[in-house]
């Protein structure tokens, strides 16, 4: 099992290649940017997917709201990177689950037929629940009463973002007031780390 979860792919982006062994041009990526569906304006895509063709790597879009599962698993099949953008946490995760994906993703994973990538919200899903998140402001939308917010679970901690973005700081406030009420391991990381996680072990790795 193999993971590189990122705050931001596009500034960690060579830490990830310093750990793959095929050349980027050869690497196919499976590009979701589905948790950015409800944002005009997508930046952190375009900077997500400029920094992957900037090294020769092939990319495959998956819209998850349309793909079967068994076309997904196909892709899966044929691809060497499992890439979830960022935007909601909440909604993104919820569509996995309602499309039924996540036992897909997680066997998938867990079993070294692709290496999962994240940034953001794509690397915060992966934890063993995202409930802390039901407390920021701009995921208040995507929340339900009642609504299930177990993660993928395939690691036992949870990742905060851009904690050196004093505007993303400043969007968690919120949550932060609940933070001892999460009583799982919580990593922050600088848009400049990312942890590289390596079956039951990881690392945590800077740029800087």
């Amino acid at each position: 099992m193999k993971l590189f979860l990122a705050s931001s792919l596009d500034k960690t982006m060579p830490l990830l290649f310093q750990r793959i062994t095929k050349p980027a041009k050869e690497v196919r990526v499976l590009f979701i940017e589905n948790a950015a569906d409800f944002f005009t304006d997508k930046w952190w895509v375009t900077t997500d997917r400029e920094a992957f063709l900037g090294l020769g790597c092939k990319l495959v879009d998956i819209d998850l709201r349309e793909i079967s599962k068994g076309d997904f698993l196909q892709h899966i099949a044929n691809a060497d990177i499992l890439h979830m953008c960022g935007g909601s946490v909440v909604y993104l995760l919820s569509l996995i689950k309602q499309k039924g994906f996540d036992e897909i993703i997680v066997s998938s994973v867990r079993e070294n037929k692709i290496l999962y990538t994240g940034t953001s919200a794509g690397s915060i899903i992966v934890a063993p629940s995202v409930d802390l998140f039901m407390y920021q402001e701009k995921e208040a939308n995507f929340a339900k009463k009642g609504m299930d917010f177990t993660g993928l679970g395939l690691v036992s901690f949870l990742i905060l973002p851009h904690i050196n973005n004093p505007e993303s700081v400043e969007g968690k406030k919120n949550m932060f007031a609940h933070l001892s009420e999460y009583s799982r391991p919580i990593l922050l990381l600088h848009d400049s780390q990312a942890v590289w996680v390596e079956d039951d072990k990881f690392e945590l790795v800077s740029v800087i």
